[in-house]
This record gives structure tokens, sequence and C-alpha cells, in this order.
């Protein structure tokens, strides 16, 4: 029974998209049915011939990232629908191979006419080797596969040719490491020290920046809760400026992060894991899969988790629960349509948010004299976050040579009677307790983005090309409180505190409701051409037009900070292999902006400013070594910031002006293996030093606040394979950040820790047995977004049992 959408509808949609691209693409060549390992020939008026066709894996699955080439010519790479293709061929008998991690290779020999096309279809078998060490480990260290990404450069890029440095974290190494949250990844990314934002929203500080919105599909978010793996297929961390295909509104100059969420897949699977743990954590969390209809054309994948846990302090509670639909609908062989959603909730209390006031003589969190597991805060300030995201996407092959990608993302958040305590020491033994009340706060994202996708001979030259646009509108209705309750000392009794003695202080006050909105209009284009099989160039620009409709007081009706700002973001890079698939040297210059409001000076007059820039060089080496068991990175990079604003004294007066400079650069490695069957290793190291070259004459030489020097990560695991305890399995690692300064003067630190892990777990096709400890040592230690400080949670195990079918 057919399931495509009605013809009329159908046929518009085509029309839409290839009228955008009249001139640059060709009609689609006729279908050719090809049986498994069979090479057919199809008569083309044409003066070259094409070797097309599919590679299937041994399950039915497209092999996305399998490697196809012609002995002694070129290779390309199998799409995400299974398809290649070698166009511009000259008439004779070529050899094609095919390579695929976790598959048998395979080899023939095609022969091709002058004028003709052969299709030549490959289904791949699993090797015994890898059939046995995917059911017991996982297929995380298929170390090149692992690495493919089509989101890093909006384009089919492998890592070697792509001359952007980006890290991956996949959903088996999540799993090992029983990790729950987004910021537990970042523990695997070189150089990538975690944070949190002043509300707990995930973050680090990665090459002297803080990186602290979240990319959802490469697509906008408004994120207001933390994120659950539950949802979570992979993490990609990618590095240094990107605004040139990411925009300015949502990057760091120090990179960004993008996570995956999970998609629905071809037959029914599933688990459901329940775990344990310290400080009464209970977790329930699903995973389950279906084709809906018998041709398995649509299908459904769903993700749920339920989670209550209190704080290692004496105070603090929070209950997570989140949902995750995701639908799949392949309508024929050129369109298929997806949608997916996830629903996050967090009702609890906020972690306390610590600062250092000018009375204070300590110059370490270590040396205050507070018990390290007193909050000072109270159960009873309970509030709700919420965050919401639905992403839609259509995506048409127009032709073998081009694909429209249209992408739809709906994202809100928000906080409802959020109590966000902000405990400043006044003295070395004194705490004012304050509280900001958001009550409530809402804010969204809408963005829509509609890419161009090419990939293409110039003469003998292979051109992958990218052009895009996208629109993004985004809001937010904020009524904030802020009151002071009391101050303490830290040496004696302390008396209570309850949210009612805040809810009638409260309703003596009034607090304005702040409406704001922003549009960002965007256009641009991606361009890697490969001048030859080993040496490629990149060249990237992106023009962005920012407006900002000001913010709008509720009670005076008065607008204010309204204004307009256009952007030109530019990417370069180059990448050379001097051994093919193995060795990859790569140069790159990026660029990051970001949006600066005009300021209203002391003498009344309005500076209209420019946008803020980062503009970056880096270069290093890439390596696929060992088989594929062994993939490194070493980079140096070099960022630039100017156009910062600082406060200048004129004539008694502090004015601003943008000249502000900013200097940071460092080194990051990272090094992934699989060097023997059942071991596996993951491993990170950055050096970063930074400093302001131009700004507030007390900052001028000082190092960004929360960014540490040096930050080095190693996690290994070994699982046994055969016998008869095969299945059984142990992990462990260490990450280590060095000192970093709490305060914009380097006058207080944010101590240097070590946090050691270890797990030990119990592998089968039905069940999974697991059991982790972090933080072995008991180590003290806090992290900062900049501003708030929080510590961090002692000795703790988690143990959990998971069902698969």
């Amino acid at each position: 029974m057919s399931t495509s959408l009605p013809r009329p509808i159908n046929a518009l949609h085509a029309g839409i998209t290839a009228a955008l691209l009249v001139g640059l693409c060709s009609a689609p060549s006729p279908a050719a049915a090809a049986s498994p390992l069979s090479v057919n020939v199809i008569n083309y008026q044409q003066q070259d011939g094409t070797i097309r066709g599919k590679v299937i894996t041994s399950d039915g699955q497209p092999a996305e990232h399998a490697t196809v080439r012609i002995k002694g010519k070129t290779a390309t790479r199998v799409d995400k629908n299974g398809s290649f293709s070698f166009n511009g061929l000259e008439a004779g008998t070529y050899i094609l191979s095919v390579t695929f991690t976790g598959q048998e290779p395979q080899e023939r020999t095609v022969t091709l006419q002058a004028g003709e096309t052969a299709v030549a279809d490959f289904s791949l078998a699993a090797s015994m080797q890898a059939l046995n060490e995917i059911l017991i480990v996982g297929d995380k260290y298929t170390i090149t596969s692992r690495k493919q990404s089509d989101n890093v450069a909006r384009l089919p890029l492998k890592n070697l040719e792509n001359p952007q440095v980006y890290s991956v974290v996949d959903k088996e190494l999540i799993k090992e490491q029983m990790a729950v949250t987004l910021e537990e990844s970042f523990r695997n990314v070189p150089g990538a020290a975690p944070s949190k934002t002043a509300a707990g929203i995930p973050a680090f500080f990665s090459r002297g920046f803080n990186t602290t919105d979240n990319l959802r599909n490469g697509m906008a978010t408004f994120t207001r809760t933390t994120i659950d793996l539950a949802t979570v297929d992979r993490v990609e961390a990618i590095k240094g400026p990107s605004s040139a295909l990411f925009g300015g509104s949502m990057v760091s100059f120090g990179g960004l992060v993008n996570y995956l969420t999970k998609k629905p897949y071809d037959h029914l699977g599933g688990e459901i894991t329940y775990t344990q743990g310290s400080y009464d954590l209970s977790r329930i969390a699903a995973d389950i899969n279906t084709p809906v209809n018998e041709d398995k054309s649509l299908l459904f994948r769903i993700n749920t988790a339920y989670q209550k846990e209190n704080t290692f302090q004496d105070q603090g509670h929070g209950t997570t629960f989140v949902i995750a639909p995701s639908f799949a609908y392949k309508v024929d062989d050129r369109l298929t349509l997806r949608l997916d959603a996830d629903f996050q909730n967090y009702s609890g209390t906020s972690s306390s948010a610590w600062i250092i006031g000018a009375g204070v003589k300590a110059t370490s969190w270590d040396q205050l004299k507070l018990d390290y597991k007193r909050s000072l805060i109270d159960n009873s300030f309970s509030g709700k976050q919420m965050s919401s995201n639905i992403f839609a996407q259509a995506e048409y092959k127009l032709s073998d040579k081009w694909t429209s990608t249209t992408n739809y993302a709906w994202a809100t958040g928000g906080y409802n009677d959020l109590y966000y305590f902000n405990l400043t020491w006044t003295t070395d033994t004194t705490v004012a307790r304050n509280i900001g009340t958001y009550a409530p706060d809402k804010m969204g994202r809408k963005h829509v983005q509609q890419n161009f996708t090419g990939d293409f001979l110039i003469g003998n030259m292979r051109n992958r090309l990218v052009v895009g646009v996208d629109f993004m509108d985004q809001y937010r209705n904020l009524k904030y409180l802020f009151m002071n309750l009391d101050t303490v000392n830290i040496l004696r009794a302390q008396k209570d505190i309850r949210v009612q003695q805040l809810e009638d202080s409260m309703s003596l006050k009034s607090a304005a409701e702040s409406m704001s909105r922003q549009y960002t209009y965007a256009a641009y284009f991606s361009n890697v051409l490969n001048l030859t099989e080993n040496l490629l160039v990149m060249a990237s620009l992106r023009v962005d037009y920012f407006v900002n409709k000001g913010s709008k007081n509720n009670l005076t009706q008065l607008t204010t900070g309204n204004y307009n700002q256009t952007a030109l973001s530019p990417k370069f890079g180059i990448v050379y292999q001097p051994v093919p698939n193995k060795v990859s040297l790569f140069g790159n210059y990026m660029n990051g902006f970001k949006n600066v409001a005009n300021v209203t000076q002391p003498d009344g007059t309005v500076s209209e400013f420019k946008p803020q820039q980062a503009n970056q060089w880096e270069g290093g080496v890439k390596l696929d070594l060992l088989n594929n068991k062994l993939n490194a990175t070493i980079s140096y990079y070099n960022i630039e910031v100017t156009n910062s604003t600082r406060p200048e004294d004129r004539d008694g007066k502090r004015f601003t002006v943008q000249d502000g400079t900013q200097q940071s650069k460092g080194i990051e490695v990272e090094v992934v293996g699989n060097p023997f069957p059942g071991f596996n290793f993951v491993s990170g190291y950055g050096y970063n030093d930074n400093e302001y070259k131009l700004a507030d004459v007390r900052f001028i030489g000082k190092r960004a606040v929360g960014t540490p020097k040096h930050v080095g990560n190693i996690w290994l695991s070994y699982s046994i394979l055969n016998g008869a305890v095969k299945g059984l399995g142990i992990g462990g690692g260490v990450m280590y950040v060095s000192d970093a300064f709490y305060d914009n003067t380097n006058t207080f630190i944010l101590p240097a820790y070590t946090v050691i892990d270890a797990t030990v777990f119990y592998n089968t096709t039905k069940f999974r047995l697991s059991l982790k400890a972090n933080n072995i040592a008991n180590e003290k230690y806090w992290v900062s977004d900049g501003f708030y400080a929080r510590p961090q949670k002692l000795s703790n195990f988690l143990t959990s049992i998971a069902y698969k079918f």
C-alpha cells in the first residue's frame, strides 16, 4: 500500500524548492532498480560516464559515512540515504571498494562505456569480531565514523576534510559513564571546564570564553532547565568563533555546543532503565521505538525520564521530568519529513549562588570557613523551571547533486516563582542573604532555516556548497524582584528563613514587567573545493541583520534600547592530506561577532556601536591511524577580540568607548583510541593563555574570569569479549582543572581540582548492570559562570539496571 503524499502536495514542494535553484541544478536522473551486489548499466546521451549506487549495512540500514573508493583515483563518502556517485568518468574498467567500520570490506570491478551510467549497489556483511565487540561494548569507539558530522560544517565533510576542530561525545560513552545531564558530557571535551549559568543551565569555558547557549539539532533553543541526556544521541562541541554559519545570538567566541536528539529507526526496540544513587537519587528512564505502518515509511520513537534527588548540602531538592516524542515519515525516495519535540520540567530549589564582596580578606574559596555542606537556604523556596522544543524538517532530494532542507524550530522556556539565592560574603565571617524572584519569566525563540546543499564537479574538482537563509524571532517577558533578606554570621547559629517571609514582603512591593523582542535576518554560504584529491579549500560568508525592538516597561509604557545592526562574518580554511585518509594538515581563519547596543553617554549623546568581533587563526594536524583505531587532533589557536566596549573618564564623567581588545591563545590535543579489542580510551588536554589588552584600567593584563590555564581529561575502559564472564567491564577517568580567577581583578581564586570517577558494568544482549562512583577522592571544588560560584557534589554513587528489547 502506498504511503506517499497526494501528488499536488508533493509536486508543490518540489516546484518551490526547484525554482530557487534555477540554473544551479539539472533535472534528476531516473531511478535505477538494482538488487544487492548487482551492477546494471543505463544509457545516457552524454560524453562522460557516471558510477553511482547505494550501500547498506548488514541490518539493512544506509551505511552513512562509509567510504567508496575508485582504486588509484578518488574516493567519496556515502550520504545519509546510503547513496554515492562518481561523475565525469572516462570509459574504462574501474575497481570499486567499500569500507565501513564493523562491516567486512567489499570490492568489485565495474566496466563503464562512454556516456553511460553504471549502477553498483553494495550490501555489506558484519565482521564477526565487530559483532562480538559491538554486542558487549557498543559502537562508541568506531573511531572514524564517530567523528563524522554533517552539522559542524553544514556539509558532508569527514573529520580529516574539515579545517575546524570539534569533539563528539556519543550515547554509548554517555551510557558507560552513567551521565544524566549535558554538563556531565563536557568532561570529555578537550580544554572544556564545566560551569553553570545563574539559574543552573549547562555551560563551559573554552578557549578563554564562556559558552552558555546550546543548539539543538543545529537550531535555536531557549532552555531554562538542565538538559537531560535521556533525549540526546550525541553532543558536538565545535571550537572557536563560529558565527559564519551559526550567527551571533547563540555562540561564544570559544565555540558552541550542538546536541543531537535521538531519532526513530525501522524496527521495534528500546530500553528501560532504573537508577538509584546517593542523596536519595531515584530515576527511571525509557526509550521505545517502533515502526507505525507495514512498509516502515512512518517511524516513531519516544524517550522519557523521571528523577527525584536531594542535594549533598543540608537543604536543596529537585524533581525532573522529560518526555521527547519523535516521528520520521519517508514519503518517497525524494521527500522525508521529520518532527520531534521535548518537554522538560524541573521543580525544586535553585542552587545557591555565592558572591565575594569587597570586605573579604580571604583570597580563595577554600579559605572561607563555612561548612561545605551548609547551604544557608531553606527547602520551602521551591520554584518551577520549564523548557520546550519542537523541531520540524522537510528534506527533499532535488537531484543527484542537490538537496533542499527546510528546518523549523520553536523553543520556549520560563521560570515560575523561581527563587534565586544570592549569598554575598561581606566579610570573612558574614554573609548577606539576598534573593532574586522571577515571577514569572517567559521567553521564546522561533527559528526558520532553508538550506540548499550541493555536491558536484567543477571540471575534475569536487565542489561541496551550502547556501542558506534563516530568520529568528526571540522575545523575553521578565518580571523580576530583588530583595535583601538579612545578614548572618556563619560562626553562630542562624535564624530560620521561610518562603512565607519573602511573600509577605513581596506583597508590599510592585515590580515592572520588561517585554523585549529581537529579530535576526541572515543569509550565508559555505563552499569546499577539492583542488586535488588531497588538497581542499573552504570559504564561507554570512551577512546578519539584527533588529532589537527594545524593552518595554508595562508600568511606564516606555520602550528603551531599540537599535539595528548589520554584521559580516567570513571563514576560510585549507586542508592538505600528505597521507590520504590518515594524516591531515589544516589551517583556518574564523570570525565571530556579538551585537552591541547603543549607549546614552553622560552628556546626553547616544553612541551607536559596531558589533564586537573575534578573529581566530588556527593550525594543526589531524590523524586517523592504525586502521581507524587511533584518532588524534593537535592544534594551536590565536583569537583576537576587537570592538569591545570599555569605560573612559572624561572631565569627571564616565563615558563608554569602543576600542577594547582582548587576546586568547593556546593549544588543544585530543586522542581517542581502540588499540586492541575491548580496550578504549578518550583523552584531551587544553592550555589557554588570555588577557585584556585594552580595557578598564583595573583589568588590563588580567585573565578573563573563570578561565583555567590547564584542563586535562582521560577516560579508559575495558570489556571482556570472550569466556564465561563475557560482557564484564570496568572503566575509570580523571579530570583536572587548574586554578582560575573568580574576579576581573584576579585577586580571588577558584581553586584547582581533580575529580576521579570509576565504573563497573556487566552488559548482555538483554540487560545491563552498572555501578558508578563519582568524585572518589571526595574533592571539594567550585565552578563559576564568571560571576557566581557554586560548590559541587562530594563523593557519590550510582547503580542501575537496564532491560533491552
